[in-house]
Formats: C-alpha cells, structure tokens, sequence
C-alpha cells in the first residue's frame, strides 16, 4: 500500500512550519537553554506526577517510578521510544517494525490481543484509550519525541488508576515549549524529521505549540513509515484557579515488514533486511483533548484542592494481521469521554483524596479475509469473520490517605472500586458458520471464528494499597508497599472468539504485589533500589487449541537499581539494572511438557544501561552501553535468544541561537534482534537495525 505522507510533501511542509512559529512568536526567550554549561547547574530530577496525577517529591515516594527528563529525551531524539526507555530499570519496550512496539515491565514481554491490557498508558496521567480497548503499539500515539519527560511506574498502579494498571503505568509528560524553534534531523535510511516548538504569554495565559513530521525510508525493504505528530496546549491561571487544555493529534502510515524465520537468520548478511511481507502495513489516527481546572481551597486550619478533567478521545486503525493465516485485514476504532475528578484536603498530620471518575465509549472491530486459504473448505475462510461494536460505561470511586505519625514516618492507605459495562451488538449471523451462514468443512461443520450472540457483561473490582515511608535523614528514605491490581477483560478477548468458546471463562485478572524500596539523593548522587515479588491469578492466555481461557498462574519476582553520579562539575555516570524471574505458576502441558516452574517467554532475567556524559561550555558528549538478556522463546523452554549489547554515541554543540547535534546507534555494527520467538514449528525475528547515524540542527526565534 503506498504511504499518504513522502519524503518531498515532508520537506515542502516546512514553510508551513515556521509559518507557525511567526504566529507564536510573541514574547519569546531567545536565552539558550538546550545545553546547561557545567553539570554542576543540572539539579536531580526529585518531582514525579505519575503517583498521584499531581507532582509529588522523589523522596516522599511510596514505590517506585524511573524516570527520563525532557534534557534527557532532547538529547536522545529518540527514532523509537524503546531507546528513550532503555534506561529505565525493570522496562523494555521491545522495538517491532516502523513504530510497533510490545511493552515490559516487571514483566515478560506480552503479546496477543489483550496484552496492552496489563500495562496502563498515560498522557499527564490520562489514559489515552478506554479500558477495553487498548493496542498493543499504542505508544505511537502519544507525542513521546517532545515529552517534557517520560516515568515508569513500576509494579500495580496506586488507587488513582483503575483497570489495565497491572504491571505499572507508562505515564508521558507533555511537551514545554521554552522558546520558540525549528529543527531538521537527517538520518539514515532516508530518515528526515522536522519538529517545531511555539509559544506565546498573554498576561496570565500561555499558548504552546509542538508538533514533528518523519519520513523514514525503514532499512529493511518496504518497510518505511510517515507520521505526524501535534501537541497544543493553553494555560491559564487566576486567583486560586488554574486550568490547561491540552489537545493532541497524531497520524501514522506504515508499511510493515514481517518476522523473518530460521535460527540465526537475523545474523546471516543475505536476509536479515529481507521483508517476506511487502504487502503488509498499517494506518492509524488519534485524537484527544483534555481540559485539567484546578481549584484550591482553604482555611486558617486545612488545605484542600479540586481536580476536574473532563476529555473525549477517538482513534483509528486498519492493518493487516500479516503474522495470520490468510492474512486478514482488521479494522477497529473508538470514540470515548469520561471526566477524572477528586478532592484533596490536609487537616493537622493527614491527608485525604477522595475521587469519582466515570467514563463512556463506543468501539468497533472488524476483520475481513479477502484471499481463500487452500481449499474453499479451509476453517479459516474467506469472507467477513467478525463485525461488531460495544458500548461500555464505567465509574470508579476512591479513597487514598496519608498519614505523618511522626517527622520520620508516614503511613499510606487506598482502595478503588470501579464498575464497567459493555453492551455488545454483533452485527453478522450469530455462531461459527461462514458470513453467508454455511457450514465449513470440519469435524463439527464449525469455522473457526465464533461470533456470541448480543449480549451484556458486567465486571466489579477492587483494588488497594498499603505503604509505610521512613525518612532516615534529608537524604535517604526506605519504603514498603503491598498493592493489588486487575484488569478488565478487552473486547476482543470477550467477543471476538474461536469455535464454541463461552465468555464466561474470561473474568478480570488480578495481582497482589509486595515490595520494598531505598530512594538516596545528595547534591553528586542519586540512587533507587527496589524489591518486589507478584503473584497474578485468572491471567487470560490461550490454550493449545486456540480458546481464550482464564487458569493461568504466574510469578514475577526481582531486583532493579538505577544510579546517577556526578563525578565532577562535568562528568556524569549513570547505570540501571534489572534482575527478574518471571515462572509460570499452573499446570499445563505443551506438547508433552508441563510448563509450571518454567520461565515465561520473552523474559530476560538480566538487562540494563550505563551512560557516560560530559558536558561543557555549551557541548555534551555522551557514551552509551546498552544490555539484553538471554530469554527464552517457548512455555517449553526448548529455544533461546542469546541476547546482545549495543552501543551508542550522541553529541551536541550549541552555538547562540543554533544547536547542532549528531549522534551513532549500534556503534559496533551488531547484529541484533528487537525481538525474537519460536511459533508454528520456526525461530522468528524482528530485526534490529545496524549501524545508523544522525544529524540534526535546531534554530531558536
């Protein structure tokens, strides 16, 4: 399929660009401010929103958050999130084709058609889907490229997130625009990106645009992409009031090259930049706006806050399920509004949250086979094989205290209830025939795909958590945190089915979670250290003849640190490092092997970075060493990935008003797999690229 977007309509947008730029160009900050001189001027990072929706110091922190800041994200001018989030402890997010992605953390990487649904994805604590309709790739989303930061919150999500916050919550902050600029990054593979950053203060309102546009050639053939991203923001603040709308736009048209097969073949010169599914793409769309109003209140004795955040949403996507038999084209979307609400007060040594958040959506999948598949009798048959909508509604209530018994020790309690609904209409002929209503030619006349007749389903949970804080000094803190969490089974789990599959074996699946933590900050160094141990019930996998059932039983347990030192007022070390064991947990058998005890695949037990920067009088240079653990490729844990390490070089030189800035992934040239499986009797793999380079220039108005 031919992309909407080329290189040359990119390149002639840019007049449009700084046409842009003019229109905010009011009272604008022309100061310098992308490179700091010295490192001695960098202050820690020590504030974090993604707790409690609102920003809450590092060190007061009940669990644990890794962090990137918007220096950090600048710097990097990622290609892909996954080499932003490198550099979290306990996170992978495994690079597929184009902007594909599958996301980890404290976890093995999921996959399947539920799998986003452990992971929460967020925009200033927004989820940015409805609960039963999230994607796995839905990162792209979100304009990550010129996030003011990106946090991880690792482990179940607090009281203030509901479904979907299993494994923790991926959380992007948006951009802030400091001064007006345009910038045009070159790359390889016929790589362009232009951004462009906006702003303009009006009395006591700010206007803030940034918005990027790529063209990627892709370095495997066929395999390029084009997207656009816009983020627009307005502030405003009064007496004792501030509100901030923020609207985000984004498209995307890809052309997706598929796995290719055999051990080892992403080593073998001759086919690791082979695409064996030209025909293959995907197109995709986002819309979302947001309003945050903020009032606070208060007396001589108490403080208290009210929090509203009314939005609506609507996405897109057609793609072809390439890694199918037959291939069928899947379309989905949603169109969704909700409103966050809460109440905060302070009265002598407590503070109380209470919050009420409520939401509905409207949501479709389809998916059309149009070529036959071997014999006109083949179970999976040509035609129309799923063609419904679903309309949920959902509430949640919340409570969350704090208590400070002494200057030492505070104590956190919560629990969530949340309700959700879906009426589901099937439009096509109820059952597993064919679109026309024939039988196919199986044992059973049954096809392969069952499509339940309309139906209602209801799901409640509760979710809680319990955390104690001890502040040894003004530099150290220990922490303890046991929390559960759940997620909602997703729409396409629920009703889009094989055979006579019922829906009552699908139920929500829940985690309980202990862990423990040290958080250390001084004026050169800084250091997380976190424990934990999972156990999850009811998790939703399929069994050997392709039912979605709900006896699954896993367990995850590890290690995670993250250091960052500053050796000088120019140098600075900083490492993260994960070691995890994730098992399965039941019975069950593969072929003739019981699986329990068996590591999850997809699951490394040992990754992490080291980053080495400089920087001064306007330069930084930045030496980066990146590690991947060996993991397992089956339940049955008969195939591996070896695992690989790469390394990366970025520079950047500010010059007045100019920056300029170059950078080298996989400096060795490896050959690397983003990520690896074994499925249908094959290795499989997505290839990482090799060696590629970066330039780019940045102009300040």
């Amino acid at each position: 399929m031919m992309m909407l977007k080329t290189v040359k309509e990119t390149v002639m947008a840019a007049p449009l660009l700084i046409m842009s730029i003019a229109v905010f160009a009011g009272e604008t900050n022309t100061e310098e401010t992308s490179t700091k001189n010295t490192l001695s001027e960098t202050t820690v990072e020590t504030v974090v929103v993604t707790g409690r929706r609102s920003e809450q110091a590092l060190t007061g922190l009940i669990g644990a958050v890794g962090q990137v800041s918007g220096e950090e994200i600048r710097r990097i001018a990622h290609a892909h999130i996954s080499q932003t989030a490198g550099r979290l402890p306990g996170v992978w997010l495994s690079r597929g084709n184009g902007q594909e992605l599958l996301a980890s953390v404290r976890s093995p990487v999921f996959t399947g058609a539920g799998s986003c649904a452990e992971i929460l994805t967020t925009e200033n604590g927004l989820p940015i889907r409805p609960t039963g309709m999230c994607n796995v790739n839905q990162l792209f989303e979100v304009n990550t490229e010129q996030a003011s930061g990106l946090e991880v919150w690792r482990g179940p999500g607090t009281v203030f997130y509901g479904s979907n916050a299993m494994h923790g919550v991926i959380n992007t902050l948006s951009p802030v625009v400091e001064s007006n600029s345009l910038g045009v990054e070159l790359g390889s593979h016929n790589y362009r990106r232009v951004k462009i950053g906006g702003q303009n203060r009006i009395k006591n309102q700010q206007f803030q645009i940034a918005a990027n546009g790529v063209s990627d050639g892709g370095f495997k053939d066929q395999s390029g992409f084009d997207q656009q991203k816009m983020t627009m923001t307005h502030q405003w603040s009064g007496a004792n009031i501030e509100t901030k709308t923020l609207f985000s736009a984004v498209n995307l048209n890809q052309e997706t090259a598929g796995y290719i097969k055999g051990l080892n073949s992403y080593k073998d010169n001759a086919v690791w930049k082979t695409n064996p599914n030209p025909e293959a793409f995907r197109d995709a769309s986002a819309l979302r706006l947001s309003t945050s109003i903020e009032r606070q209140l208060g007396t001589n004795t108490t403080s208290s806050q009210l929090m509203v955040r009314p939005y609506i949403r609507r996405s897109n996507m057609t793609f072809l399920q390439h890694y199918l038999p037959g291939q069928p084209l899947e379309k989905n979307g949603q169109t969704s509004a909700g409103v966050q609400t809460h109440f905060s007060f302070t009265a002598q040594s407590a503070k109380i949250w209470l919050g009420l958040d409520s939401e509905w959506a409207d949501m479709f999948v389809e998916e059309f086979q149009e070529n036959p598949l071997g014999t006109a009798d083949n179970v999976r048959f040509q035609g129309q094989h799923y063609d419904f909508s679903v309309t949920s509604k959902q509430y949640a209530l919340f409570v969350n205290a704090e208590w400070s018994l002494s200057e030492n020790i505070a104590l956190e309690a919560g629990l969530r209830y949340e309700s959700l609904k879906y009426d589901y209409n099937n439009k096509m002929i109820d059952g597993s025939s064919r679109d026309d209503g024939s039988s196919c030619n199986s044992s059973t006349g049954s096809c392969r795909y069952y499509r339940p007749s309309d139906r209602t389903d209801t799901t409640d949970n509760l979710n809680y958590q319990l955390g104690a804080n001890y502040e040894v000094n003004a530099t150290t803190n220990f922490y303890t945190r046991i929390a559960s969490a759940y997620r909602a089974p997703q729409i396409t789990e629920l009703y889009r089915l094989q055979k006579e599959q019922s829906i009552e074996e699908v139920k929500a699946e829940k985690v309980d979670s202990l862990e423990m933590g040290i958080n250390f900050e001084s004026e050169s160094w800084a250091s997380q250290l976190s424990l934990y141990a999972m156990n999850k019930d009811n998790v939703i996998v399929k069994d050997s003849n392709s039912f979605v059932v709900n006896d699954g039983k896993t367990r995850h347990q590890g290690v995670e640190w993250k250091s960052k030192y500053r050796l000088n007022d120019n140098w600075q070390l900083t490492t993260s490092g994960t070691w995890a064991k994730h098992t399965y947990d039941y019975t069950r058998l593969y072929g003739d092997i019981d699986i329990n005890g068996n590591d999850i695949d997809t699951a490394p037990r040992r990754q992490g970075s080291v980053q080495l920067l400089y920087q001064q009088n306007n330069r930084s240079f930045e030496l980066e060493w990146v590690y991947l653990g060996e993991y397992y490729l089956d339940p049955q844990n008969n195939h591996e990935y070896p695992g690989h390490n790469l390394v990366n070089l970025r520079a950047d030189r500010a010059l007045g008003v100019w920056d300029i800035s170059a950078q080298l992934t996989n400096l060795a040239d490896r050959r690397i797999a983003d990520r690896a499986d074994y499925a249908f009797g094959s290795y499989r793999y997505f290839v990482g690229e090799g060696r590629g380079v970066m330039l780019g220039v940045k102009r300040q108005f």
